[in-house]
């Protein structure tokens, strides 16, 4: 059995799959790792580009599914104690998994780390963390949870390590969720696994025009219908929230779908998210207008 499982979801990224990679055979360490690929129907030059690492990787084809289901089937074939998620467009830094075990090692009342990256940029200076510094501040030196999501802390996996148990134990990845599947999962990972941050970067992130998070829509939907579960599923975190935050939040991200399906012709569903809005904050007097505005 490997100590640390490399997971790593491709659809379309054979431009930069090689030098991701690479990336992670550059690994400080790397003797025990196993490099597993899901290919997430890919019809680029993918295939191509996996073939030349021969028997070095352990490849996983699926139907093209989306980032969730490709990590689900990832996690199926891992047989690490540890699980690293990278993405096949990102770059790890050569001591990304070296820095997280260590950490691990000499933190034992932690159980799993989460680190920060930066955005790949032309020019000097180091670009921003994709975890903003104030809200790295904000969640030092404490452990993860429900609070921490809802006040804007954005989980990427791609710069965390995790016991593979941990995954067993809050189950599969939801491919409903195309836009943010991390953060609902950090719901779940966060209520079973003694989790960290640490402000280290350990991944470049690469920004491009097909990457799921310039889906601004389906990001706000996403979110809905997470704290839609949450409200309906989880008094743990509604406690840990705030209930009357949580109705607060969600309505606002309500009205705002609305105002976006009614901007693209889509009235229906438009009317839909606005009647969520007002049942949430019926009292609103904007949610209220925009409603009597479309006759309802």
């Amino acid at each position: 059995m490997a100590a640390v499982s490399v997971v790593i979801p491709t659809y379309n990224c054979a431009p930069w799959l090689r030098e991701s990679l690479d990336s992670i055979f550059a690994q400080e360490g790397a003797d025990d790792l196993e490099v597993v690929v899901v290919d997430d129907g890919s019809t680029d030059d993918t295939p191509a580009v996996l073939a030349g690492y021969g028997g070095r990787i352990t490849v996983v084809q699926g139907a093209h599914g989306g980032l969730s289901a490709a990590r689900n089937l990832g996690l199926a074939r891992a047989t690490g104690e540890w699980i690293a998620f990278h993405d096949a467009d990102d770059v790890a830094l050569p001591d990304r998994i070296a820095f997280q075990r260590e950490f691990l090692r000499t933190h034992p009342g932690t159980e799993a780390v989460f680190c920060n990256g930066v955005r790949m940029q032309a020019g000097a200076g180091r670009p921003p963390g994709v975890v903003p510094e104030a809200v790295a501040r904000r969640v030092a030196g404490h452990d993860l949870g429900a609070r921490d999501l809802f006040d804007g802390y954005p989980v990427y996996f791609q710069g965390a390590l995790v016991p593979r148990r941990a995954f067993v134990e809050a189950g599969p990845f939801d491919p409903g969720l195309r836009v943010q599947p991390d953060i609902e999962y950090g719901y779940r990972l966060f209520a079973r696994c003694r989790s960290r941050f640490v402000d280290r970067v350990v991944f470049r992130y690469r920004w491009h025009t097909t990457n799921n998070s310039g889906d601004r829509l389906g990001g706000r939907e996403d979110i809905a219908r997470i704290l839609e579960r949450l409200i309906a599923d989880d008094p743990v975190a509604v406690a840990a929230i705030g209930d009357r935050r949580l109705r607060i939040r969600l309505a606002r991200h309500q009205f705002a779908i609305a105002r976006q399906r009614l901007a693209q012709g889509d009235r229906q569903r438009a009317l839909t998210a606005l009647g969520r809005a007002v049942a949430l904050r019926p009292l609103h007097p904007r949610y209220r207008l925009l409603q009597l505005r479309q006759g309802r």
